[in-house]
């Protein structure tokens, strides 16, 4: 254990050029009370006007680098840990399970247990598995278990699975992170995922990506070429539409469009707390998008994740 912990702090800190590097070492020590005292946190909440924070591991605590053993032990233990720690600030902390995705048969087994036995409504899971998709052939008994039990999905990203040409300027994170949730939805898409599993509650990180905002290149695709449209018997496009996305896109036009596209009922709010490239002041995005009416405003900022996630 102490290994694997050593191991989630080097990846925290080891992205990106010596630049981007500091810059992350001295935020990491600045946010780290925000990320381990939950009354340090309820302060900021109260501060956002946040009621309820669904709450799930750092990305670096994955582990999908771990074998299986130690990845199911980490995961069993960080699920338990989560539902005791946010069970003494009851009504202020929605716990999302994290699952060890490197091996079929345990994660289906952890998400049974925390689904059932801990009570958790979600989970958090990256973008991919040590270079290996979350679509992969193997992991399609996971995704009928996850529709079978209703547990919502939010897919977050994790780095960059190419970043040689990302190492400046934070292009890890700032470009390579949305990339990385463009990808992954993609695969969920074209690698049938979606079709197989149509019940499937995905909650896509970063405004989705860049794919939610150009989707007309996929559809074209799909209509003009047999390897694009061979898992996929109706436009991509439309499936794309049954995914959920977050407000995290930093622009009033931007999740305009969202909104426009994809209906307010798709569309949650995110804060990426307690992060730098977080937005401290989620409420106020909200409110500066044109043309939304209350109802709109009311499921964007709390009814469309307590729907999700069965507090409503």
């Amino acid at each position: 254990m102490e290994d694997a912990a050593r191991a989630a702090g080097k990846v925290a800190l080891g992205h990106g050029n010596a630049t981007t590097q500091a810059v992350n070492r001295r935020q990491l020590a600045e946010i780290r009370p925000k990320m381990d005292i939950l009354d340090v946190r309820i302060g900021d909440m109260d501060r956002m006007g946040v009621d309820i924070q669904a709450v799930a591991v750092a990305v670096y605590q994955y582990y999908y680098w771990a074998d299986a053993e130690l990845g199911a032990k980490v995961a069993r233990l960080m699920n338990e840990e989560f539902v005791e720690s946010t069970a003494k600030h009851s009504g202020r902390f929605l716990p999302l399970g994290t699952v060890p995705l490197q091996d079929t048969e345990a994660a289906i087994g952890e998400l049974r247990y925390l689904a059932t036995e801990l009570g958790m409504r979600g989970i958090e899971i990256g973008t991919h598995i040590e270079g290996e998709e979350i679509s992969a052939a193997r992991l399609d008994p996971f995704w009928a278990e996850v529709e079978r039990l209703g547990v919502v999905v939010v897919i977050h990203t994790q780095g960059h699975t190419h970043p040689q040409r990302l190492q400046g300027h934070n292009f890890v994170n700032i470009i390579g992170h949305a990339f990385e949730a463009t990808l992954a939805t993609a695969h969920l898409i074209f690698d049938g995922v979606i079709e197989r599993h149509p019940g499937l509650k995905i909650v896509v990180v970063h405004g989705g990506g860049y794919l939610p905002a150009y989707p007309g290149r996929i559809d074209h695709g799909w209509r003009a070429r047999a390897d694009v449209s061979e898992n996929v018997p109706g436009l991509p496009g439309d499936y794309l539409r049954k995914f959920y996305f977050d407000t995290m896109v930093f622009d009033p036009g931007q999740l305009k469009f969202l909104v426009d596209r994809y209906g307010a009922e798709h569309v949650l709010l995110g804060t990426d707390y307690p992060y730098d490239m977080g937005d401290d002041d989620p409420l106020a995005l909200i409110g500066a998008t044109p043309g939304l009416d209350q109802r709109q405003v009311d499921l964007i900022s709390g009814g469309n994740a307590a729907r999700l996630l069965g507090l409503a």
